[in-house]
């Protein structure tokens, strides 16, 4: 039900990169925030939609159809 919002937090993943970018070669862009907090920022957003697909796809059983599979 959440792959909604697992899909945005996908796409906020990948805008995290060129920000860090963008934060490495003008560091007062992001108001004293390093540009490696980006970059850690994108990696926790992927690894929790891998992790949440995964439990979701563990949990559902065998042979279940899956409503909102329009979102995959």
């Amino acid at each position: 039900m959440f792959r909604a919002v697992i899909g945005m937090m996908t796409l906020a993943a990948i805008v995290m990169v060129p920000m860090s970018i963008v934060v490495f070669a003008h560091p007062d862009a992001a108001n004293g925030m390093p540009f490696w907090a980006f970059i850690l920022m994108a990696i926790g957003l992927v690894t929790l939609v891998r992790g949440y697909a995964l439990f979701v796809d563990w949990i559902a059983p065998p042979g279940a159809e899956d409503p909102f599979d329009w979102y995959r």
